[in-house]
């Protein structure tokens, strides 16, 4: 890239680059500068050198180079696929956050019975010490989950973005039975007592108000696949709201009584001399896309991870029943 300076006084280069390009922060532009491949006038340039209006810039491979510093890769290192974490599967990294896809099973925190588990841990082994996990999904529950790194004002601001439900979460869900309507919405106040082994339940009396918004994507026999927006961030509140509507998670062992689906349940038209394995034997519910502002340039940026290997079998397995219809 070459540019021009523009712009009245004499200013620092490394401030000057911060000034041109405001999405980028000035750690990554004294990182690049540091690497002495920039040119001002034709001569290297350093961070600390000043510029005025009128010099000429040559910043080789500047938008490559931008990508490779927010990955944390050094120049001349060939650009390789990183193995994931113990598992987990990275879909974003920069200087300020980490996204990654959770696996079901995967603790959040380590706790009692599981000291030594956790993408806590996991990340801050992999990510660093600064690494700090924002929001919560559920054990069983797959899907995006944002952590936030270097700074802990990053992490304190997109906490508080979802503390105050300033975030879009849209969650895929297999439940029992088919909603009718197909789609609308489920406000009713959730109760959560804190204590060990009770349930989140509806009480309009002493519960905090609950927002959840649900649409049918496809109806079958005896199940339905939808897609859920919680509009509050209540615990448990997608898998109460559906229990209360009479449409539980498909595998829910708390909400639905039931921890596990055969593949009889999901393809009745199978053979009584077919073996009848467990198709599904975690609660059916995945976060599959989550918007946020990134902590740093105020962005808004969403992240998707793909649908988990156990969902999408058993939604191979009732499309193939048949007798499946989709819903708007």
């Amino acid at each position: 890239m070459r540019l021009t300076v523009e712009g009245p006084g004499a200013r620092r280069l490394d401030k000057y680059l911060t000034g041109r390009f405001p999405k980028l922060s000035r750690a990554l532009v004294m990182k690049y500068l540091k690497e002495g491949r920039a040119r001002l006038n034709g001569r290297r340039a350093r961070p600390g050198h000043h510029v005025a209006a009128g010099d000429e810039l040559e910043l080789p491979d500047w938008e490559e180079a931008v990508v490779r510093i927010r990955a944390g890769r050094a120049a001349g290192v060939p650009d390789v696929v990183r193995h994931p974490p113990e598992g987990i599967f990275v879909l974003y990294e920069d200087e300020d956050l980490v996204v990654v896809d959770k696996p079901p099973g995967l603790v959040m925190h380590p706790g009692k019975g599981h000291e030594e588990e956790g993408l806590d841990r996991i990340l801050r082994k992999h990510f660093g010490p600064a690494t700090r996990l924002v929001h919560r999904i559920d054990r069983d529950t797959s899907g995006v989950v944002v952590a936030a790194r270097g700074h802990p004002k990053a992490a304190q601001r997109l906490a508080d973005a979802f503390k105050a439900g300033d975030v879009e979460k849209v969650y895929l869900a297999l439940v029992s039975g088919v909603p009718e309507p197909a789609s609308g919405t489920i406000d009713v106040p959730l109760l959560d007592t804190k204590r060990a082994g009770d349930r989140v339940r509806v009480d309009t009396a002493r519960g905090k108000a609950a927002h959840t918004d649900y649409r049918t994507r496809e109806a079958f026999a005896r199940f339905a696949w939808l897609e859920v927006h919680p509009r509050s961030g209540r615990r448990h509140q997608i898998r109460a709201h559906l229990e209360h509507v009479g449409h539980p998670l498909a595998v829910d062992h708390i909400y639905a009584k039931r921890s596990r689906i055969r593949l009889r349940e999901l393809r009745p038209d199978v053979p009584a001399s077919w073996k009848n394995p467990v198709v599904l034997s975690r609660q059916a519910l995945h976060a599959a896309k989550l918007t946020i502002r990134h902590p740093r340039t105020g962005e808004e940026t969403t992240f998707e991870a793909p649908l988990a290997d156990d969902l999408e079998e058993a939604l191979r397995l009732l499309r193939e029943g048949g007798g499946a219809n989709a819903a708007s």
